[in-house]
C-alpha cells in the first residue's frame, strides 16, 4: 500500500482519480449534474468592496464565496508554489536552467511549444468560427480569442511520467522534457498573471508594492539578518502575499511565489521533483516537504472541481483546444527544437526522431490548461467545452507511444 501511495504521488495520479470521478459524477443523469455544482458552486455573501470573491452582478455590491474558489484561487496556490519551486531551482548549480548553453536549445524547443499551440488554435478558430456559433474577438460569451492561452503549458508530472515509460530514466530526451515543461509552466504563470488580472490600476500599483515590502521582509529581515531556516514565517508572508496579488487584481493562486525566492534554500539542484530533496534542511525544502501530500490531495481536489463537464457540452472550442495541443505542441517543439539543434546541437545521444516523441509527449496539458479554461472563458458551455479539450489532451500519449513504435525509441534505462 506505500508503494502504491508513492506512485500516485509521484506521478500525480490523484489528480487524474479527481478529474475521472467529476467527470463520471457529472455525466450520471441531469439529477447528478445539478448536485455537483449546487456543492461546487454553493455560496455565502456579504457586502465587501475588495475584489475577492465573485461579484453577483445584481448591483448590491454583494459578493460570493465558494468551493469552487477555495480550490482555484486559494489550494491552487499552493500547487503554483511547488512549481515556482521547481523553476527558481533550476537556476541553482547542478539545475536545468544553470548553463545558459546546455539550456539553449530545450528553451528554443519551449517557444515553439507555445508559439505552436497558440498558433493551431488560433488557425482553426479562424478558418472556422461562426459556423458553429463560435465568434473570435466579438466580446460575447462566446468569444473563442480568450481561449488562446489555455493549450499553452505542458503538464510536468504526466509527460514527465510518459516520457519516463517511453525512453527510460537515463535517456537525455527526459532531462530534456523536464527542462521544456518547467520553462513551459514559467510562461503559464506570467500569462495567468497578465492575461487573466483585472487590469492596470492604482490598487495594482499598491498590491505589487506590498508585495515586494514583503519580499524585502522575507529576504533581508528573516533570511540574511535573523537567519531564520524554518518555514513557518515565510508561509505568513506567504498568506499575506496572497492577500496583496488579489488586491492588485492579479489571480490570487500566483500569490505565494514571490515568497519562494526569498527563502533559505539548497546550494544545489537535485532534478525536478527529487527525493533527495525532501531529506534537505534548508527552509524552502522543508516547505516542500510539509506540503508535498497536501498538494498532491489538493490537485485531486482541482481535478474534481475542474472536470465535472458533461459530454453533451463537446463543441468547438473542445477540437480548438485538444488539436492545438495534440498537434501544436508536437510540430511546434519540433520545428523550434530541430532547427536549434541544426544551430547549437541536440544533447549527446538525443536523435530529431526523439525530440518529435518529446514533443508529441509534451502535448498533455492537463493541468495548467484545465485552470486557464477555467478563468479564461465566462461562459459555462463554453469553459466545459474548453475544459473537454484539456482532458482530451491526453491523447498525446497515444500519440507518443505509436510515434515510439515507429521510430523505434532507445529505451535507456
Amino acid at each position: 500500500m506505500k508503494k502504491l501511495w508513492k506512485f500516485l504521488l509521484d506521478n500525480s495520479l490523484l489528480l487524474v482519480i479527481g478529474a475521472v470521478i467529476a467527470l463520471v459524477w457529472a455525466n450520471c443523469g441531469e439529477a447528478a449534474n445539478h448536485l455537483y455544482h449546487n456543492i461546487l458552486h454553493a455560496h455565502f455573501s456579504f457586502m465587501d468592496n475588495t475584489i475577492y470573491g465573485t461579484d453577483i452582478g445584481d448591483g448590491s455590491g454583494m459578493k460570493h464565496f465558494d468551493l469552487h474558489f477555495f480550490i482555484n484561487d486559494f489550494l491552487m496556490a499552493f500547487f503554483f508554489m511547488a512549481a515556482g519551486k521547481e523553476v527558481f531551482e533550476a537556476t541553482f548549480p547542478g539545475g536545468a536552467l544553470h548553463n545558459p548553453k546546455q539550456a539553449a536549445t530545450p528553451l528554443i524547443a519551449t517557444a515553439g511549444g507555445v508559439l505552436g499551440p497558440i498558433g493551431v488554435y488560433l488557425l482553426i478558430a479562424l478558418l472556422f468560427h461562426g459556423t458553429f456559433g463560435y465568434e473570435m474577438g466579438t466580446g460575447t460569451p462566446n468569444d473563442l480569442m480568450h481561449g488562446w492561452a489555455v493549450p499553452t503549458a505542458t503538464d510536468i508530472a504526466f509527460s514527465a511520467m510518459i516520457a519516463r515509460i517511453i525512453f527510460g530514466g537515463k535517456h537525455p530526451a527526459v532531462p530534456f522534457l523536464l527542462l521544456l515543461a518547467i520553462a513551459d509552466d514559467a510562461v503559464g504563470l506570467v500569462i495567468i498573471a497578465v492575461a487573466f488580472g483585472s487590469g492596470f490600476g492604482i490598487n495594482t500599483l499598491i498590491g505589487l508594492g506590498a508585495v515586494v515590502v514583503l519580499m524585502c521582509i522575507g529576504y533581508f529581515l528573516f533570511n540574511k539578518k535573523l537567519g531564520w531556516n524554518s518555514w513557518v514565517p515565510y508561509f505568513f508572508l506567504m498568506l499575506l502575499s496572497w492577500l496583496c496579488f488579489g488586491y492588485a487584481g492579479i489571480h490570487c493562486s500566483l500569490g505565494f511565489i514571490p515568497i519562494v525566492v526569498c527563502m533559505p534554500h539548497a546550494a544545489e539542484d537535485d532534478g525536478v521533483h527529487s527525493d533527495d530533496e525532501r531529506g534537505k534542511d534548508d527552509a524552502l525544502n522543508k516547505l516542500q516537504t510539509a506540503f508535498y501530500v497536501p498538494t498532491e490531495i489538493i490537485l485531486g481536489l482541482f481535478g474534481w472541481a475542474s472536470a465535472g463537464v458533461a459530454f453533451t457540452t463537446i463543441g468547438f472550442p473542445t477540437a480548438c483546444v485538444a488539436l492545438a495541443l495534440i498537434i501544436g505542441k508536437m510540430v511546434g517543439i519540433f520545428t523550434f527544437g530541430g532547427i536549434s539543434g541544426k544551430i547549437l546541437g541536440l544533447p549527446a545521444g538525443m536523435s530529431y526522431k526523439d525530440l518529435l516523441v518529446l514533443g508529441s509527449a509534451a502535448g498533455i496539458g492537463f493541468t495548467v490548461a484545465l485552470f486557464v479554461a477555467g478563468v479564461a472563458f465566462p461562459d459555462g458551455d463554453t469553459k466545459d467545452a474548453a475544459k473537454l479539450g484539456a482532458l482530451l489532451s491526453l491523447g498525446s500519449m497515444v500519440v507518443a507511444f505509436a510515434l515510439s513504435k515507429i521510430c523505434k525509441t532507445e529505451r535507456r534505462a
